[in-house]
């Protein structure tokens, strides 16, 4: 009779395992790098290596081009979770584009709605792919206010990271600052932080905002934000005069208790992108 122990132990390790690992250098010319906070990695990916991998397919509609398709490609939670052993307590993926946006999504969205890294939509090849949500077959996914930065187009990048050590820390209120700081924060991560680095984490697609606030006057800020050219895959309107001053009210405070590089002193953990201490 076997040892239950054992058998339970390699139950566990059947549960556990979702296929081989990826693989540390790419076939061929690379196409999508995975790294980060892994327990192995990085892991370079080309052509061949993710038509090696399975596919699946999502009803969504894209909120730049307003198609309505389904779209095939690699799941994206087999990236970044099932097959790239994500270190424990890692939260939160950043999908950084070829065109310099950092797209922050938490691990657990991308675990529950399983969307998809495609290059196909209704069967016809795409030259770039685009990170498709299931927002037609997900009920309250397209009324999300996140989703539509969601939809990422030429990822390069796939970042495994502990948002409290990382995007937390760049986004936090300083502290004293008022109220109006902490929902200037939401603000800011909700609307600008693909796109924008603010003490050292975020987007590169637009300038830095660390010290914006020590750049340009109140008024400037609020015109030049009301003009703001928002891209229609950020998926809101812009932001109105309450929402404008908080932001304003946050950028101050960020400007005001930042040194000279950009950035704000850290505890040496959460520097190097780890969980705080309990």
């Amino acid at each position: 009779m076997r040892n239950p122990c054992f058998v339970l132990l390699l139950a566990a390790a059947a549960c556990s395992s979702s296929g081989p690992r990826l693989p540390r250098a790419a076939t061929g010319a690379q196409v999508i790098e995975i790294r980060g906070a892994l327990e192995e990695g990085p892991f370079l990916l080309g052509e061949a290596d993710l038509a090696a991998l399975p596919r699946r397919a999502v009803r969504g509609l894209d909120p730049v081009t307003g198609r309505e398709a389904s779209w095939e490609g690699t799941p994206l939670a087999l990236l970044i979770s099932d097959r790239a052993a994500p270190k424990k307590g890692t939260d939160t993926v950043i999908v950084r584009t070829a065109e310099g946006t950092a797209v922050p999504i938490p691990l657990t969205l991308i675990r529950q709605l399983r969307p998809v890294l495609a290059d196909r939509a209704d069967g016809a090849p795409m030259a770039t792919r685009v990170l498709a949500w299931p927002n037609l077959e997900r009920a309250g996914l397209p009324t999300d206010p996140r989703q539509g930065s969601w939809w990422a187009r030429g990822v390069r990048t796939l970042e495994i990271v502990y948002w409290q050590g990382t995007l937390g820390n760049a986004l936090a209120a300083p502290a004293g600052a008022p109220d109006r700081a902490r929902l200037g924060s939401d603000e800011y991560g909700s609307r600008c932080v693909a796109c924008h680095r603010l003490r050292g984490a975020g987007g590169e697609r637009g300038p830095d905002l660390t010290r914006v606030a020590d750049r340009l006057p109140h008024d400037r800020f609020i015109a030049l934000l009301e003009r703001h050219p928002l891209r229609a895959d950020g998926g809101s309107e812009p932001p109105g005069s309450e929402a404008s001053e908080d932001l304003w009210v946050f950028l101050r405070a960020v400007a005001a208790t930042t040194d000279g590089q950009g950035a704000t002193p850290k505890p040496a953990a959460a520097a190097a992108g780890m969980p705080d201490p309990p």
